[in-house]
């Protein structure tokens, strides 16, 4: 067995401190000690998973672009305080030199390569329990497929490692083709799932086979959009960037994949509190935003996590997100206005809709879709019996740092959660993949394969079905559905990434869904806009504000560049991503 230093093993007492290992030099060992039992490869294992997303749950949550949120650099949100290098994104400052703050490029190579390196060890396992080998097999090959999506969705085709390199060896590792990249996730997510635990609500941090079905209907769901799905951003056909031509059968794809997590008939969407056609406006309201809140708070019970990170109880989230005003309060994050105006009614028509809309434009925040109370503070808002005045000059609307856009950001945060004097905690769950968002998959998939109301992979669901779905957890059921003709491919498309908007709001899938989209040039070009609110005794005027913050978006941003110093070192590498 090669004698490999492993220094990342030093994190395996963050997983598994209880097993003794806390006072060892672990960057000390190598393979053959680590490797020597079950609990000590188990323990290595589990150190590979702190490469996902959100590794400090109980310090920063989503807010990991640089103290910023990813949000910020859509239309969702602004990010309030300056200095967050955010802005080589959101004004178009990025280069091949800088150290974009969305990059993964070494991080996720230094994952891969100790996966590579686990999957050697265990199969050195002297004595092994040939279950557990099996199952951690599994969960490295899932971490790659992981690590290489984040990769490819970033950069395009990128090199595929075959074994653990080491620095004696020849390190000049050619780019693979996109094609080939997205065919070496799906064989990983394939044999990963053969050998992962079927799905159970007490093992959220760690893959399962329903993740690696999920994470391969994610992949696939990529693969087939209009980014990758034909020529390249640039209009050649480079492998690196694209298929080169168009194809179907890769919505198709996407689409089986994705009613093969939904045939397991496992996860479910989260809906504590029931609602029905009987209830009032102010009831669904209720039920319908304690549902969504609770998903990001709740862990027991919760069949709609399919893979989550979670963190140690505390209030970290609360304290970067409730409004200045608020002692102790950040509030790091101002939603815009387009993402307020994205939030429908509480029929679930749209605010625009000239047949039965019934928005007040003075009165904009009166019987909206549930899932705004959920996600926005805003102003006139009873929170924890504050009265929320984001009104100018008001209470959380006074001093330089407050709040761009008139409002700030409540998803993720719990009401009852005390910041100040005696201060209190609670969970908080960040799902990395969740069953509404498999559910939005398949819709989009499968109504690109055959129109919004046929079930060709006998799930049991339609595109229809899966939104209806989705949106059953927050309104009425006889006001799930959306108002798209039968057989309308195109009303449905449209319907579909309105719904994904909202029900994946700030959950980092806005900046990628606008890009495989190829919206993104349309989109995140446009100003962030927000609301300037005045008050006049007790009644309060509403103004639109159309720049509260400039944006700018080239075509090239479709696909980060390569860092240079890995171009340059590499020579395999020929060249960076187009127009860099």
């Amino acid at each position: 067995m090669k004698k490999t230093n492993i220094a990342l093993f030093s994190l395996l007492c963050l997983s598994i401190a209880s097993c003794g290992f806390e006072e060892m030099p672990f960057d000390k060992y190598d393979q053959e000690f680590i490797f020597s039992t079950d609990v000590k490869a188990e323990g290595y294992v589990l150190s590979v998973y702190t490469g996902l997303p959100y590794d400090k749950t109980d310090e920063n949550g989503y807010n990991r672009v640089d103290g910023a949120m990813l949000s910020s650099a859509t239309d969702e949100s602004a990010h309030t305080v300056p200095g967050s290098t955010i802005i080589y994104l959101t004004q178009g400052s990025l280069t091949s030199r800088n150290a974009n703050p969305d990059g993964c490029w070494e991080d996720n190579y230094m994952f891969i390569r100790d996966a590579l390196i686990g999957l050697e060890g265990i199969d050195e396992l002297p004595d092994s329990d040939e279950d557990l080998k099996v199952q951690l097999r599994a969960e490295l090959k899932f971490l790659q497929a992981w690590y290489y999506f984040e990769l490819v969705k970033r950069y395009g085709g990128v090199p595929i490692l075959d074994h653990p390199y080491e620095l004696s060896e020849d390190l000049n590792v050619p780019r693979s083709s996109f094609a080939d990249c997205i065919n070496h996730i799906v064989t990983l997510c394939d044999e990963a799932s053969q050998g992962l635990p079927e799905p159970s609500i007490t093992s959220f941090g760690r893959a399962s086979k329903g993740a690696a079905l999920a994470l391969k209907a994610r992949a696939l769901l990529y693969a087939a959009s209009p980014l990758f799905n034909g020529p390249g951003y640039d209009g050649t056909v480079n492998e690196f960037i694209c298929y080169g031509e168009y194809s179907p059968e890769r919505w198709e794809a996407a689409a089986e994949a994705a009613a093969d997590v939904i045939k397991m008939n496992y996860y479910d969407i989260y809906a504590p509190s029931a609602i029905n056609d009987s209830d009032s406006d102010d009831k669904v309201i209720e039920n319908g935003s304690s549902n969504y809140r609770k998903l990001f708070n709740v862990i027991t019970g919760n069949k709609e996590l399919v893979l989550s990170r979670t963190s140690k109880a505390g209030n970290q989230v609360e304290k970067d997100n409730f409004p200045v005003g608020i002692t102790n309060g950040k509030g790091l994050t101002s939603p815009s206005q387009q993402m307020v105006n994205a939030y429908g009614m509480v029929d679930g028509l749209a605010i625009d809709d000239l047949e039965g809309s019934t928005y007040d434009p003075q009165n904009p925040y009166s019987n909206r879709d549930p899932r705004f109370y959920a996600s926005i503070f805003y102003n006139g808002e009873d929170w924890a019996g504050t009265t929320i005045e984001t009104w100018e000059g008001g209470m959380h609307n006074n001093t330089e740092t407050s709040t761009l856009t008139g409002y700030y950001l409540s998803k993720f945060c719990a009401e009852e959660v005390v910041i100040s004097g005696t201060q209190t905690n609670t969970n908080h769950c960040f799902p990395l993949i969740r069953y509404a968002e498999v559910l939005l998959n398949y819709a989009e998939a499968v109504n690109e394969v055959s129109g919004p109301d046929t079930d060709p992979y006998n799930c049991g669901m339609t595109a229809r079905d899966a939104l209806k779905k989705v949106r059953g957890r927050v309104l009425r059921p006889s006001q799930t559905d959306v108002k798209v003709a039968s057989g309308d491919k195109e009303g449905m498309r449209e319907a579909i990434k309105a719904e994904r908007r909202v029900e994946l709001a700030f959950e980092d899938h806005r900046y990628y869904d606008l890009k495989r989209w190829k919206d993104a040039e349309d989109v995140l070009n446009a100003n962030i806009a927000g609301m300037r609110i005045l008050k006049n005794g007790d009644t309060f005027q509403y103004e639109p504000v159309d720049n509260v913050e400039s944006r700018t978006f080239s075509t090239k941003f479709y696909l980060y560049p390569i860092p240079n110093d890995d171009v340059v070192n590499n020579s395999a590498i020929k060249s960076n991503n187009p127009l860099w």
